[in-house]
């Protein structure tokens, strides 16, 4: 099987931002560990973790349909200082994340690669979740305020 440029130049812009957040929030994961937040460590491990699953997904494609996985390319990331950074930061992840998704299933359909199209639809559900959840935390401080929020993620 043969993609066509485009579909490569997706599925490899797809790659370099999943390998964006699994070190983003491996950081995050260390981060809150290092302050006692256990929780909140635990799911950003989590969180890192299913990043590397969908980029072993990803290259796998790539590989399926004849390319070569670019992990040469990275982006530079950022993390918060505070867990409401890591939250803001997080979410600009995931929102482009979930944009760049939606563009490369678009790509895929109009090529005729229902394959990558398919995988691609079930990676947008993941990560809308995974937004989601940020959002929801981002409500919880601002309605529990971030002492009573933080005092929920110390203990595992």
């Amino acid at each position: 099987m043969e993609a066509s440029t485009e579909v490569m130049r997706a599925l490899n812009g797809l790659l370099t931002i999943e390998l964006r957040a699994i070190n983003q929030y491996f950081l995050d994961c260390k981060l809150a560990e290092h302050w006692g937040f256990e929780n909140l460590a635990k799911r950003f491990h989590d969180a890192s973790f299913e990043e590397m699953r969908d980029a072993e997904k990803l290259m796998d494609r790539i590989l399926l349909l004849g390319g070569l996985p670019n992990l040469q390319r990275m982006e530079p990331f950022v993390t918060g200082e505070t867990v409401q950074e890591q939250f803001a930061v997080a979410v600009e992840l995931e929102t482009r994340a979930i944009d760049q998704l939606h563009s490369a299933i678009r790509i895929a359909e109009h090529d005729g690669d229902d394959g990558t199209a398919v995988m691609l639809r079930e990676m947008v559900v993941e990560e809308e979740n995974q937004l989601s959840w940020l959002e929801t935390q981002v409500l919880l401080i601002e309605r529990l305020g971030e002492a009573q929020y933080l005092s929920l993620q110390v203990r595992a």
